[in-house]
């Protein structure tokens, strides 16, 4: 079987003056990893860039270990390595990162996500969401009263209820699954799927373009429908 394709793209978007979004993808280790970063003065593009470097170097460091105690452990040092960097100046003081982060090994994809960046899979013409929002709007839905757009409506903007750096009780979400031939695996920052809607998504990656080509037109969408916020997309095609 060939090896899978890996491709990433991040966008500033049409309205902000920063993009705090950082991707990487490794061929090598069958990583792909994406982070959104927050807070003032510039320090969000700090802890998402210090988020993706962290995770690499062990991720790199930690071959033949389980997969998911290699993201686990990853992400709780980032986590860790960002409250250090921003006790260190006002600067940085308050900045944080989503995080969400792919490990392909043979048959098996194993993701870890803290915050509202996702993970999606595309098989056979269907999208599924495999991560699960830690936010202020996915609570209202998770209690049941809420659509997503009437949970929107009552939060105004979403905010987070989980993410690296941010004080409190930390805890990173890993699972896995079972890859299939011509499976798509993206991850998005909120200013994708925020701006793009979930049909629109999976059309797109049904169109069977290769994966650049499919990250760039994904985050031109957004564009289109306003860009408000920086895009970013990692996308892993199996072949």
């Amino acid at each position: 079987m060939k090896s899978p394709t890996y491709a990433c793209r991040t966008d500033i978007g049409r309205q902000r003056e920063h993009n705090e979004d950082a991707v990487a993808i490794s061929a090598e280790l069958g990583a792909g990893i994406l982070a959104d970063g927050m807070g003032g003065h510039n320090a969000g593009e700090v802890a998402s860039q210090m988020a993706i470097d962290m995770i690499r170097v062990i991720l790199q460091q930690t071959a033949g270990v389980p997969a998911k105690e290699r993201l686990e452990t990853a992400v709780q040092a980032a986590h860790a390595g960002i409250l250090e960097k921003a006790d260190s100046s006002p600067r940085y003081k308050g900045m944080g990162t989503t995080i969400v982060v792919t490990l392909l090994e043979k048959q098996t994809l194993t993701f870890a996500h803290v915050g509202d960046s996702r993970l999606y899979r595309w098989r056979k013409g269907q999208l599924e969401q495999l991560t699960r929002d830690h936010s202020l709007q996915q609570e209202f839905m998770d209690k049941g009263n809420y659509s997503a757009e009437e949970a929107a409506r009552k939060v105004g903007r979403n905010i987070l209820t989980r993410a690296l750096g941010l004080e409190g009780d930390f805890h990173v979400d890993v699972a896995s699954t079972s890859v299939q031939e011509k499976d798509r695996y993206l991850l998005c920052s909120d200013g994708l799927h925020e701006m793009v809607g979930d049909g629109d998504i999976s059309t797109w990656l049904g169109r069977g373009f290769d994966a650049v080509t499919t990250c760039e037109a994904l985050i031109d969408m957004a564009n289109t429908q306003g860009g408000r916020d920086n895009i970013s997309t990692v996308l892993i095609d199996i072949p």
